[in-house]
């Protein structure tokens, strides 16, 4: 997925359109281990060439397999990411947004080359809390011998029971006196 400059400019302001599909798997993978697959990824968008600079507006769609957060078990999830980036021949004179979210990548060797953006969205993209299907719908938790997971609310709870139950060392001889006070009785 790379164009080079003069071939962009050719179009005179007129936006090269491109539907590409490619296979990034294994750069993927090797840059992210928990990554188990990766689908084709479809591009689809336009690159458009004004002052001195080249306007990447396209969208990626793909589908990723990732361990699930909670038992491990492959997830494939599907992502539909648009991306827009703007790659410049003078990155000191160029004189367009300078909105801090917009993305300014200068032009190496006169080619325009979307495969480290697609790359680095993918990557970017992947959620910190995978769950499959079943795991959504479900409210079990996995627990072994000896330990469990539970949610946060679960948690307060615990705690707030454990405090409860808790006695102030400062009272437990005062409970012995009167457990002793009732066994007179």
């Amino acid at each position: 997925m790379k164009w080079t400059l003069k071939e962009i400019q050719e179009h005179r302001g007129e936006p090269v359109y491109f539907t590409e599909t490619i296979n990034r798997e294994t750069a993927l993978m090797d840059r992210d281990k928990e990554i188990l697959a990766v689908s084709d990824i479809k591009a689809t968008g336009f690159l458009l060439y004004e002052n001195r600079s080249v306007l990447a507006n396209f969208q990626i769609d793909y589908t990723v397999t990732l361990p699930s957060s909670r038992s491990l078990e492959p997830v494939e999830v599907t992502f539909n990411i648009p991306i827009f980036e703007t790659y410049v021949e003078d990155e000191v004179n160029f004189e367009g947004s300078n909105d801090p979210e917009d993305v300014i990548i200068p032009i190496e060797d006169g080619w325009v080359d979307l495969v480290p953006a697609i790359e680095d969205n993918i990557l970017l993209n992947i959620p910190t809390q995978i769950l499959s299907e079943e795991e959504r719908q479900s409210s079990d938790m996995p627990q072994g011998s000896n330990w469990s997971v539970v949610t946060e609310d679960d948690l307060e709870k615990q705690r707030a029971k454990e405090k409860e139950e808790q006695i102030d060392p400062r009272f437990a001889g005062l409970k012995a006196l009167l457990q002793d006070e009732e066994n007179l009785d």
